[in-house]
């Protein structure tokens, strides 16, 4: 006999004879039942528990309790109620598991203290326990170490959910592995919870196919947010696999005296290669709200040779002081080798101002035109003013008519004292047109570029982020971007543009030399050289000098010079080398010297098909290789996959082979990958503090506790996870919303020859859909 301790104050299980379970043990003819043994829920699979008897389910012997517990569930299913486990016993030796009770969900009653309780933050859930007696109850054969049945009691006190119900009740419906990990993956792809929900369910052919409910996976995700170590853990683990991916990958972080994690700036192997061939120009700008601690996000960013925006790096940073982007700026050149950009543009910061000027001593610091306009309505409050201070700003003029029309313009609104208008003066060599000709911006402007990345990155982050989600999400909207390029380059490089021009060998030679959106805009001055006339020339020793003029206006001129021994032009204006393409006033002059083919002199690789090419084999052995080998191994094998379950499903015999394999191998690899992951360290970033202690604990204690509300009914003290109306009242989520570009087009607001026409910012940068 085996003593027996029962984990309840229950009835104790009578002692069981070894003749009695021999008994169980023999069919009516009095041979073994060995054929009965269930090891797998696959050999389950193969019992028909419809008209079942008590006797007939008695005979089936177990290899394991959790193979008992998914016998007893199936003939749940089956008969319309759903199981829970109940009372173990166990031994006084060695607290072994000796036999187990599963019984109706419906069995037993509601504790009085929790029916009565006033004090309630939510109305009690619906009463389901009513005393119901069916149960089955396990024991162990310690000799032959399998389970069986010593009470099988089918009576129901209650009624039984409908059969099209049944697959709704609590022990029926669960996720397997498999469909937690699709699961997960389409989270991962941006996919809303309810959209993965219906997704199940057409592939399932119907939602009465789908084992679960919404509100299980709504539970799986918060199960695995309680799992998940602290963020500062996994943000450093999810850092680690990416250099191990991709070995170009760059990472830093600071924490503070406490230990307390403050900043973090990362870039990939592509964003470093992309600042070697395009960094001579950047713009970074920081915005809040894109993750769970309202960290603000800085993006560093510029204009490929395509016109589109690329990313060079991101940072999460606790603050915007000046320390912090000195600490940034540092970063970032270790990062790219010690290369620093030759042009920043900024909104203007002071912290960022000063920070620029101790990292970036020698970089031209250009301020964001629209900032500037805005700050000149809110300043001034004249919109009159604000419409010449744009002329001021963005007019093509000489130092001296520059000079001229400020005075006017301060002397005419009566605002010459204004601290502000003093103040934007001051620094008018970092905004002026006039004071910046000649300093090559790649024809930016404005920071906007840097806005409707902000807006654009919305569409794939939530303000409820941890940081290793948003970094999850950020390289999805990063893959986006440069998919966008890769499209370009695709459409750079098939076919040639149809020739639109009266010159069209020089048009022929710009369009196999830039890249088709730098071609129109060539295309486009070798359009308007026809508006400029050559007037005059003189020579000297080695060059010869051009007059040019607008056609029918003689106020203004614009002297090319010309070197015939080395084919170099330069121009008054100084707009190649501000924009690095050639003005209408050079272009005027091609024309007359009948030249057909761009001189090397007029042209800058960085707005050419080749602007990469010498990069080409390093971005292979960065990112492109190493960081989407794995996506890749998966898009192949998924491919390989496709029209198996046709081709398998066809023939009974063809199903149940395949079907074994495929259990078979899933069971080898997950066992290998669990013994992989239970073996790797979790000592990274012991040591830090989490997030949210990086905030201030001023700021803190000013914020109120925020009481918890549900977003299906509104209601407070619980969540959508626990709401008791129903599904029917569940709303549809809708898709993410995308942030709007700025509706301010002040582009238009100033005569076409006052403005520059070879600012990108303007004629190209401001269209929609022209932030790729």
């Amino acid at each position: 006999m085996v003593d027996l301790i029962e984990e309840s104050s229950h009835n104790q299980i009578g002692n069981v004879s070894a003749e009695e379970m021999d008994e169980l043990l023999v069919d009516s003819d009095g041979n073994d039942v060995e054929n009965l043994l269930l090891n797998s829920t696959g050999s389950i699979g193969r019992v028909n528990f419809v008209g079942l008897s008590v006797d007939a389910a008695k005979k089936y012997v177990f290899s394991d309790l959790d193979i008992a517990y998914a016998f007893y569930n199936a003939f749940g299913r089956v008969n319309r109620f759903s199981i829970r486990k109940f009372k173990v016993g166990r031994s006084e030796i060695d607290k072994r598991i000796l036999w187990q009770t599963f019984v109706c969900s419906r069995e037993g009653y509601r504790i009085f203290r929790w029916v009565d309780e006033t004090n309630r933050k939510r109305a009690p859930k619906p009463e389901t326990r009513c005393g119901c007696v069916a149960q089955m109850r396990v024991h162990i054969d310690v000799g032959r170490d399998w389970w069986y049945t010593t009470l099988f009691q089918n009576e129901h006190n209650h009624e039984l959910v409908p059969p099209t119900l049944s697959r709704l009740l609590r022990s029926q419906r669960r996720m397997t592995d498999q469909e937690i990990q699709r699961m997960n993956n389409m989270r991962d792809a941006g996919i809303s919870t309810t959209q993965i929900y219906m997704q199940f369910a057409e592939q399932s052919g119907g939602f009465e196919n789908v084992r679960f409910r919404r509100t299980d996976m709504y539970n799986q995700i918060e199960k695995q947010r309680q799992l998940m170590e602290s963020d500062v853990t996994e943000t450093l683990k999810y850092l680690k696999k990416r250099k191990k991916l991709d070995p170009k990958f760059y990472w830093s972080y600071e924490v503070d005296n406490n230990s307390v994690f403050r900043h973090l700036i990362w870039m990939d192997g592509k964003s470093r290669v992309d600042f070697e061939v395009f960094g001579d120009v950047m713009a970074f700008d920081a915005t809040y709200k894109k993750n769970k601690y309202k960290f603000p996000l800085v993006v560093f960013s510029g204009v490929n040779h395509h016109l589109q925006t690329i990313v060079f790096g991101s940072a999460i940073v606790a603050d915007e002081g000046e320390g912090t982007y000195i600490w940034l700026l540092q970063r970032f050149v270790e990062a790219m080798n010690g290369k620093r950009p030759n042009a920043v543009i900024t909104d203007g910061a002071k912290a960022m101002k000063l920070a620029i000027e101790k990292v970036f001593p020698d970089a031209h610091h250009r301020l964001c035109g629209w900032h500037l306009l805005r700050n000149a309505t809110s300043n001034v409050s004249n919109p009159k003013f604000t419409q010449q201070f744009r002329k001021c700003m963005l007019g093509d003029y000489e130092i001296d008519e520059f000079e001229e029309r400020w005075a006017s313009m301060v002397n005419s609104f009566g605002v010459k004292n204004m601290e502000w208008v003093e103040t934007t003066y001051g620094i008018k060599d970092m905004w002026a047109t006039a004071h910046m000709r000649g300093k090559f911006f790649a024809g930016l402007r404005t920071t906007s570029r840097c806005e409707a990345l902000h807006s654009q990155v919305a569409r794939f982050v939530k303000s409820g982020y941890s940081i290793k989600e948003f970094l999850h999400h950020f390289r999805r909207w990063m893959g986006l971007l440069r998919n966008n390029e890769a499209e370009a380059d695709y459409y750079t490089s098939y076919g040639f543009p149809i020739m639109q021009t009266q010159v069209q060998a020089l048009e022929r030679s710009g369009a196999s030399v830039y890249t088709r959106e730098v071609f129109y805009l060539f295309r486009s001055l070798l359009l308007k050289a026809s508006s400029v006339i050559i007037v005059d020339w003189r020579e000297t020793s080695c060059s010869v000098n051009y007059d040019v003029r607008k056609y029918c206006e003689l106020t203004r001129k614009w002297v090319v010079s010309y070197w015939p021994g080395s084919s170099e032009f330069r121009c008054s204006c100084q707009r190649m080398e501000s924009f690095g393409i050639p003005c209408v006033h050079i272009i005027r002059l091609l024309i007359y010297l009948q030249i057909t083919e761009l001189p090397e002199s007029l042209i800058l690789k960085r707005w050419t098909m080749k602007a990469k090419e010498a990069h080409i084999r390093l971005e292979q052995q960065g990112s492109l290789v190493g960081d989407g080998s794995y996506e890749s191994r998966i898009a192949a094998m998924n491919d390989e996959l496709e029209g198996l379950p046709f081709a398998a499903c066809g023939d009974l015999s063809d199903f149940k082979d395949v079907m074994e394999w495929v259990r078979n191998k899933k069971a080898e690899l997950f066992a290998k990958h669990k013994k992989n992951r239970e073996g790797s360290s979790k000592s990274a970033g012991e040591k830090f503090k989490t997030w949210t202690d990086a905030t201030s604990k001023e700021s803190r204690d000013k914020k109120k506790r925020r009481r918890i509300r549900c977003s299906r009914c509104n209601g407070i003290g619980h969540n959508r996870r626990n709401c008791r109306r129903g599904d029917e009242h569940n709303q549809m989520e809708s898709g993410d919303e995308g942030g709007s570009e700025d509706d301010d087009d002040w582009s238009s607001q100033t005569s076409e020859e006052e403005i520059d026409e070879m600012d990108f910012d303007v004629t190209i940068a401001n269209q929609k859909g022209k932030y790729h």
